[in-house]
């Protein structure tokens, strides 16, 4: 019944689906997070928020189900930015930069999601990654472009990586409240809906190719 529910939601998340990675794909930054950029200005660092927000937390899951519960309930989906090219080269210049002016505004795409959940995640010693790949379109069918439309995270706990979906999480979810399926999802119902560009992260013994997705 689930697997039902799961493809039926790709109606439902066509305006989230195949458009909300508009401008997530963005090149490698190796910049150091709380290195000054400018002269005179103050670092750019999310340390502080990182522990006041999982200050309760008691174990690394408490700590990454704390950050995850505070970006679905302090970030909102960014249409306007969704919207305009322009900002989207303003802003997508690199990983710090796209997390910073997530929190500046409250507003996020789903590369913004996930770039800030890494980072909150790395600041208190929790393993996190940044995955790009495909989902579907409201009639189950891929794009043949095969160019990569959406972002999620995998995070590590206990030396296991799993997998969860913030975008979706919120898309899903009801009164304020996200739908935590979309959290710590078991791989072989996240595969119905996301293919990863690395076929790693699919967390599968045996992966699935573009076509068979």
């Amino acid at each position: 019944m689930r697997k039902q529910i799961i493809f039926l939601v790709f109606i439902y998340l066509l305006g989230w689906s195949s458009i909300a990675q508009i401008g997530a794909i963005i090149g490698n930054d190796n910049r150091h997070y709380d290195r000054v950029s400018e002269k005179g200005k103050a670092p750019f660092s999310t340390t502080k928020l990182a522990f006041a927000i999982t200050k309760n937390a008691t174990s690394e899951k408490d700590k990454f189900f704390a950050i995850y519960k505070w970006i679905a309930s302090n970030i909102t989906y960014d249409n306007e930015l969704r919207l305009s090219s322009e900002l989207q080269k303003e802003f997508y210049t690199s990983e710090e930069n796209v997390t910073k002016k997530v929190l500046e505004r409250k507003m996020a795409l789903c590369g913004g999601f996930a770039f800030l959940f890494k980072r909150l995640c790395e600041n208190v010693g929790v393993s996190a990654e940044v995955i790009h790949g495909y989902t579907k379109d409201y009639s189950g069918k891929i794009q043949e472009s095969r160019k990569p439309n959406h972002t999620w995270n995998a995070v590590k706990l206990n030396g296991k990586w799993q997998l969860l979906d913030i975008t979706w999480a919120i898309s899903y979810g009801s009164n304020n409240k996200p739908d935590d399926f979309w959290f710590l999802t078991r791989p072989a119902d996240f595969i119905l809906s996301h293919l990863p560009e690395d076929r790693k992260w699919t967390l599968l013994g045996n992966s699935i190719s573009y076509s068979e997705f």
